[in-house]
Formats: structure tokens, C-alpha cells, sequence
């Protein structure tokens, strides 16, 4: 039940990034290969903010973003862009 809680805990604060800072590290990490972050956002799997955030900290900690503020904020912009 702990691990649980740790989870549900990190999800929270990956959650609490700055979506303006994930922005600029999107255009400066991602848009060069993805362009535009509308076409990603289909892939993104998950049915809610915390399954998407879990599968993008994990994608993103193997995907050019290894550094856990920016994964937060990568994860934040990506969730306001497709309306989360």
C-alpha cells in the first residue's frame, strides 16, 4: 500500500510542472523529430492525468528528457495542450 501511495505521490508532483518551462523544453528537445505537439497527442496512452503522466515520465525518462524538472514540465505542457 506504500508503493501505492509513492506512486499516486509522484504523480502529483510530476503534475505540478510548469507548463510555460515545458513549452520552451519541447521546442528545444522534442519539436526538432516531433514538430508540433498536436501530433503526438494521440499517442499519448492512458484514460486519465495520472495513467498519461505515469506512461509519459516513463517514455520521456529514456527519450531525450533524463532530467525529472524537465520531464515535469515536458509532461505539464503536454497535458494543458490536450486539455488535461
Amino acid at each position: 500500500m506504500s508503493f501505492a501511495l509513492l506512486l499516486c505521490l509522484a504523480g502529483e508532483a510530476l503534475a505540478a510542472g510548469d507548463p510555460v518551462a515545458g513549452e520552451a523544453a519541447y521546442a528545444q528537445a522534442c519539436a526538432r523529430c516531433h514538430r508540433s505537439a498536436d501530433r503526438i497527442l494521440p499517442f499519448i496512452a492512458g484514460d486519465d492525468v495520472a495513467a498519461k503522466t505515469a506512461y509519459l515520465d516513463a517514455l520521456l525518462a529514456d527519450h531525450r528528457a533524463p532530467d525529472p524538472a524537465m520531464r515535469a514540465d515536458i509532461i505539464a505542457y503536454l497535458l494543458k495542450v490536450s486539455g488535461l
